[in-house]
């Protein structure tokens, strides 16, 4: 996988794999298997690898110390190929400069950043616990429904996480201006004490690295953007609470909402943005959260809350009215249920993995239980792929079924032109 330097998104056009798969992962996640006390890589003491990718791979590590001291971690390590790559490696060290800015028990925490013998790494807090994709998908094979109370912890969990990062401003008062731009399943991790944490600013937008953006890219995972983002249109915060809202409308429903069979399927559905009200899905689903999801997944931004501070008060109020208390205790029961400790009493751990496994979804049907291990790289869209106005179009129900049955040979051939560009420049670029 590391050989491959192009990937096809359509039939003969070929872009680099770095251009779109920053953060690709292999299929079959290796084992973790201990490699020995004695393999280090500077500082670090490498206990055993989590996963490997095209770019990168992620160890759990230690930091050792006298008298006994030792402090776990997780490193992610850039191989060397791709640390000389001028923009990647660029990219790779916004994302260290604006993680280091962001102290938050919500937020996944990154405490350190280097080179060492020609490879960029990132050290990040150890979380036991899981990705809440796979617990999504873990809890659809124990025929387990996560239910409202587990979506309502996680939406307000991740509206403090947000809150905090949006509002967040650089050491002389200067608006961080901070957009996560990848808020999925996959990043959201919650530990076995049911904590749950932010994590992956590896495509953030901010002041830090704003001016550095290329033109004419988008960022994000299909199935997980808001309408303006795959478009490409000037996107804000109000972004992250929308793609925040697909998440909670599938954790409380165990349905993908634009997920689809393909990827211009999926794209198609995403800049519709039709969302059907959960109570059509589930009846008697509960009429205030439906209020709630379906304001966080207005297509209009001014529609949607204006900050995330707005929304974790309407899901207070709602967990209020129905006398659920606070402190992640069904979270954590759920990990424990999931996720039972091994023979030695160990739990696993959980590393943001970008993207979700490719599998027919929509709301024709559950998530699949068979494919747990998240397989969608984070997508780099290229500008073309969408007119800028389909994100704000009004599809009727039956034209929309028309347009998702045949392909869309027009977008293709934008996209195509589109992905031929882009190669020449980073040809030339190099």
């Amino acid at each position: 996988m590391c050989g491959n330097r192009g990937a096809s998104i359509f039939p003969g056009f070929q872009v680099p794999s770095w251009e779109y798969d920053l953060d690709r992962v292999d299929k079959v996640t290796p084992p973790p298997v201990a490699p020995g006390p004695e393999v280090r890589f500077g500082k670090y003491r490498i206990v055993q690898q989590l996963a490997a990718g095209g770019m990168a791979h992620i160890f759990l590590a230690t930091l050792d110390g006298p008298d006994g001291f030792s402090k776990a971690c997780v490193i992610k390590r850039i191989l060397p190929e791709y640390a000389n790559l001028e923009p990647f490696s660029r990219m790779f060290a916004d994302e260290a400069k604006v993680a280091a800015l962001l102290t938050h028990p919500n937020i996944v925490q990154v405490f350190d950043f280097g080179k060492i013998e020609g490879q960029y790494y990132l050290a990040m807090e150890w979380i036991q616990g899981q990705s809440l994709d796979r617990i999504m998908r873990f809890a659809a094979k124990a025929g387990m429904p996560l239910g409202l109370r587990v979506t309502v912890d996680v939406g307000i969990a991740m509206a403090d996480a947000l809150s905090y990062a949006h509002a967040k401003t650089l050491s002389d008062g200067t608006p961080l201006k901070l957009v996560h731009r990848d808020i999925t399943p996959a990043n959201v991790l919650v530990s076995r004490e049911g904590i749950v944490k932010l994590a992956d600013f590896g495509i953030v937008k901010s002041s830090v690295n704003l001016e550095r953006t290329v033109a004419g890219v988008v960022k994000g995972k299909y199935a997980y953007m808001s309408p303006e983002q795959i478009t490409n249109r000037p996107l804000d915060h109000r972004s992250d609470l929308y793609s925040l809202g697909i998440v909670l409308y599938e954790s409380s429903l165990g349905r993908r909402l634009f997920k689809r069979d393909t990827m211009e399927a999926t794209i198609l559905a995403t800049s519709q943005a039709d969302v059907p009200p959960p109570s059509q899905v589930v009846p008697g689903f509960a009429p205030e959260l439906e209020r709630i999801l379906l304001k966080l997944l207005a297509k209009d931004p001014d529609a949607r809350y204006q900050t995330a501070r707005e929304l974790r008060d309407d899901l207070e109020l709602f967990r209020s009215s129905q006398h659920w208390t606070s402190g992640g205790r069904e979270l954590a029961t759920l990990m424990a249920t999931l996720f039972p400790p091994d023979a030695k009493g160990q739990g696993t751990t959980a590393v943001a993995l970008p993207g979700s496994a490719q599998t027919p979804s929509g709301l024709s049907g559950p998530l699949s239980p068979e494919a747990l291990d998240p397989l969608e790289s984070s997508a780099r869209v290229v500008t073309g792929l969408l007119p800028r106005g389909a994100g704000s179009a009004s599809v009727a129900p039956a034209e929309a079924a028309a347009r998702a049955e045949a392909f869309p040979w027009g977008l293709a051939a934008a996209a195509g032109v589109a992905l031929v560009g882009s190669a020449l420049f980073w040809l030339l670029a190099a």
